[in-house]
């Protein structure tokens, strides 16, 4: 009997919580092999930087809690020092909340970030058993632990009011950001694979092809274009047409940008000398109806080197991008030099006004 108790009292629920949980996790990553994702769309070496950051935290918390067990004497005391007055569980917390979550970012996995929610509820239907045991060995002083301290996740109101409600705040708000940006906001983070092939380093390449140039005749210009007025960036996958907007107010630039990229005031035209200046929504809200509402939200992922063509006029103008910044809006203005060159610019970070994304290149001769 007493061995039992010793393996009970040392590894508690852990065998059976991991299993569940390992087999959750396992088949989050099969779903996401055979659907192609949903992928978290971040670079892999970002993902390995959270990972081990979050895995650093992890290891934190586990050693800080061995620690106390041995040093309380776990056998014959109910530990609540440490990181044990702020969840009664914090060893399991940390394998749910920190490593799960740890492991979805390294695999770039939503499907996997995701089974953090039925894993929660494996552990705490696993924890169920665990905590009869306790409550039979420590009697009245475990039942009062439990009902001042949460199983799995700190109850940050009792331990700190003004940082409960911060947080609560910042949740509130990333919640709405969300819902007012989401088309955006899933453009921007999530990311299917396609065919087999992992595509989510790298925006999409495709080609969007032109119009065939002519090659009889030989009296059309080298640059003939069938298509219409338009923008066509193939590494993020944008076509869009190219708008001239009605005045300078806000309502009607607004109203251009609903229907496309637009010249902005002042901008010189492709053909001539000088800076051709467009812009394009990074984001809009819900209930602004327009099929250009995200046109320039994946503009950051140019890097110097990408071809951005324009057709105007029915003849096709690239440019190769030569670098970006982020200015305050007061800071973007059209520069006065004579050599043709484009500069995209729009607002940033996405789904704010704060400031602009300006991403700039040169013809190419």
């Amino acid at each position: 009997m007493q061995k039992n108790a010793s393996f009970q009292e040392i590894l508690g629920c852990l065998p059976k919580a991991l299993l569940g949980n390992f087999l959750i996790g396992g088949l989050a990553l099969i779903l996401g092999i055979a659907f192609g994702g949903p992928k978290i769309y971040i670079d892999l070496d970002t993902a390995i930087y959270v990972f081990c950051g979050l895995l650093i935290v992890y290891l934190a918390v586990t050693w800080w809690s061995i620690f106390t067990l041995a040093k309380n004497k776990m056998a014959e005391n109910l530990v609540v020092q440490g990181p044990y007055c702020f969840v009664r569980h914090p060893m399991y917390g940390a394998i749910i909340f920190i490593l799960n979550p740890a492991l979805g970012i390294l695999f770039r996995s939503w499907w996997l970030l995701l089974a953090t929610v039925p894993i929660y509820f494996v552990w705490r239907r696993c924890l169920k058993n665990e905590e009869e045991f306790l409550k039979q060995k420590f009697g009245r002083d475990f039942l009062d632990y439990q009902h001042r301290v949460w199983p799995l996740f700190p109850n940050l109101r009792q331990f700190n009011k003004i940082l409960f409600y911060i947080l609560l705040g910042a949740l509130i708000f990333i919640i709405t950001f969300v819902g007012l940006n989401y088309s955006a906001v899933y453009l921007r983070w999530v990311k299917w694979e396609k065919q087999g092939k992992i595509t989510y380093d790298q925006p999409d390449k495709k080609k969007i092809p032109f119009s065939p140039l002519p090659t009889t005749g030989g009296t059309l210009p080298a640059n003939y274009n069938e298509q219409s007025n338009s923008i066509v960036i193939g590494k993020l996958n944008i076509e869009a047409p190219l708008v001239l907007a009605n005045g300078t107010s806000q309502n009607e630039l607004n109203s251009a940008l609903n229907q496309g990229v637009i010249f902005y005031p002042g901008s010189t035209l492709p053909g001539q000398n000088g800076e051709v200046f467009l812009s394009g929504h990074s984001s809009v809200y819900p209930w602004n109806k327009t099929p250009y509402g995200q046109v320039f939200t994946l503009l950051d992922k140019l890097e110097k080197g990408d071809i951005v063509s324009l057709i105007y006029n029915h003849r096709q103008y690239d440019y190769q991008i030569t670098g970006k910044e982020i200015l305050s809006p007061d800071q973007v203005k059209i520069s006065n030099t004579s050599e043709p060159r484009l500069t995209l610019f729009t607002c940033w970070p996405i789904g704010t006004s704060f400031e602009r994304l300006l991403v700039r290149g040169e013809l190419i001769k």
